[in-house]
């Protein structure tokens, strides 16, 4: 599976799950805005070891171009995969059609990203509390 197919795969499940919900937002904004939030999650985790294991003299600044291009971008990327064009829907129904096996082993794949991203921003932030010591 190319990793362009991986991704929408990943939105197709979230797209499901907002199916199944009970949501007064459309399936493709949760999913979307799921997505999101798993990638933010997951950079911020980096720029937590990046300072924990690399540079714990500098000081964070959450307006920095360092900070501002990887999520312009995957803004970007999420707006023009998902909103601006309809090709998700060509893929939804693609994966509709897999065999019940090989959607449940990408459903747990799916589950496994989730929970490796989750942990990750626990983790990440149990060490910024130690820097800074919080925790």
């Amino acid at each position: 599976m190319t990793i362009k197919k991986a991704y929408y795969y990943l939105f197709y499940k979230f797209y499901k799950f907002g199916e199944w919900s009970l949501s007064s937002f459309p399936s493709d904004w949760t999913a979307t805005v799921a997505i999101l939030a798993l990638e933010i999650g997951f950079l911020i985790s980096l720029k937590v070891y990046y300072f924990d294991f690399f540079n714990r003299n500098d000081d964070w600044d959450p307006f920095s171009l360092q900070t501002i291009i990887p999520f312009a971008g995957i803004l970007l990327l999420n707006g023009v995969a998902f909103l601006i064009n309809d090709k998700w829907k060509t893929y939804i129904d693609e994966f509709e059609h897999w065999p019940e096996k090989k959607n449940l082993i990408g459903t747990w794949v799916v589950v496994g990203i989730f929970f490796f991203v989750i942990v990750n921003i626990v983790v990440a932030f149990h060490l910024m509390g130690q820097i800074t010591g919080v925790s």
